[in-house]
């Protein structure tokens, strides 16, 4: 009797021991696989750090799927894409290690190239300021010079030096912009009738930016858009379009001759016109959005934007060649625009405008009930210093080329 419990107890031992030695292999395969996951893990976050470094110098060209394999190790690529969109660009960067594989991509802009708030050109016109002006930055004014004026009622009510900042003298001509980025943007604002794939509509169309641009025609009459257009999504038009109120656009581009946005449209897109483009009341267009209208030679352009308008991004009215009777840009009362408005042109203005970056144009004009000012700032504001320092401006100007930055379209996705 005593040894078959003898017998029994060493069965039970046996057991548990057996239970604990194959708990602590698991445990150790366990634990050695978890650490190989993360050294991939690691190191494929390097590569595309390093990759996204190198995508987003300025010297790097742009490409599509551009691929750098790693010939040490069979299945290590990095897969590098760096395209135009509008007035900024995009830059994806995808590693891929065996089965595992991580995604950054993010739109690329630049920093300020230096404390400019406002550039009026020489015509040998002077400058006057009434009201509550406010001149906050760099300025560039004709030789004529700056001097408080009384419009209204109003005599000049603002900083005693009228600039807070340096004032230079200004050229006849406009500040140069970037001529490959203007390039860019006059081949985009022409027809491309090879576009044949009509916008659904009643749903949500959306696309990634790591995929390939997909492009859809806007018809004569198509007031629908869908619930809601998203990423990397060109709407080309061949004719005039409007967009509803109700529509969601999110980092898409529009193209069109003539582009309607109607009252009290929220979203973020960038529109592209080529005749006329007309933004009615209340219209909110949010980081970084853009409004233009790229002209050809000898024809007649505007920019109409309507009461209580805010625009985050950028305001571009251009003409290739300087004609006779400049195009204007008109904007209603109390309207905001927070980064760079640059007119070829004369900037009509209405009450309470402001503007937190920087301003280009010909010359002012100023309607009020009783007349109409050429080159007089009335209750106007220009302030650069109210203009995040972390605000996205575009490729348009010429910058320093180490001064680039980039918002994130899109975190990490790690698969494995």
């Amino acid at each position: 009797m005593l040894k078959a419990a003898a017998l029994y107890l060493v069965l039970v031992i046996s057991l548990i021991v057996s239970i604990i030695l194959g708990s602590l292999i698991y445990l150790a395969f366990f634990y050695r696989d978890q650490d190989a996951k993360f050294t991939r893990k690691e190191k494929i976050r390097q590569q595309v750090e390093a990759g996204f470094s190198l995508a987003t110098s300025r010297n790097f060209p742009y490409v599509l799927d551009s691929t750098l394999t790693n010939v040490l190790q069979e299945g290590d690529s990095v897969y590098i894409s760096k395209y135009e969109w509008g007035l900024y660009d995009i830059a994806v960067v995808r590693a891929s290690l065996r089965q595992d594989s991580l995604l950054k991509n993010a739109l690329l802009g630049n920093f300020a190239t230096d404390s400019t708030v406002l550039y009026i050109t020489d015509e040998d016109r002077p400058v006057s300021v009434s009201g509550e002006t406010v001149i906050k930055g760099v300025a560039f004014l004709p030789k004529s010079g700056i001097r408080p004026s009384y419009v209204d009622g109003e005599y000049f009510k603002g900083n005693k030096d009228i600039v807070e900042g340096k004032s230079k003298d200004s050229d006849r001509q406009m500040q140069p912009l970037n001529s490959d980025r203007v390039k860019y943007l006059q081949a985009l604002a022409k027809r491309d009738s090879s576009i044949e794939t009509l916008l659904p509509t009643g749903a949500t169309t959306r696309n990634p930016f790591h995929l390939k641009t997909a492009k859809y025609k806007l018809i004569m009459g198509q007031s629908q858009l869908g619930d809601s257009i998203l990423g990397n999504i060109q709407l080309v038009s061949d004719t005039t379009i409007t967009i509803p109120a109700s529509a969601v656009l999110q980092d898409v581009v529009v193209v069109a001759p003539c582009i309607r946005i109607e009252k009290g449209f929220t979203g973020a897109a960038q529109f592209f016109a080529r005749d006329s483009l007309i933004l009615e009341d209340d219209v909110s267009l949010q980081y970084p959005s853009t409004v233009a209208v790229i002209g050809e030679d000898g024809k007649n352009i505007n920019i109409r934007i309507g009461n209580n308008c805010k625009v985050m991004g950028t305001v571009l009215l251009y003409e290739p060649k300087r004609s006779d009777m400049p195009p204007s840009a008109s904007f209603g009362k109390d309207c905001l625009i927070q980064g760079d408005l640059i007119v070829y042109g004369l900037l009509d203005y209405s009450k309470g405008m402001q503007v937190y970056g920087r301003t280009a144009c010909y010359r002012f004009l100023y309607k009020s009930p009783s007349s109409m000012y050429e080159n007089f700032l009335v209750n106007i504001k220009f302030d650069q210093s109210k203009l995040s320092p972390h605000f996205l401006h575009s490729f348009l100007m010429i910058s320093d080329p180490k001064k680039q930055l980039n918002k994130p379209l899109k975190w990490y996705v790690y698969g494995g």
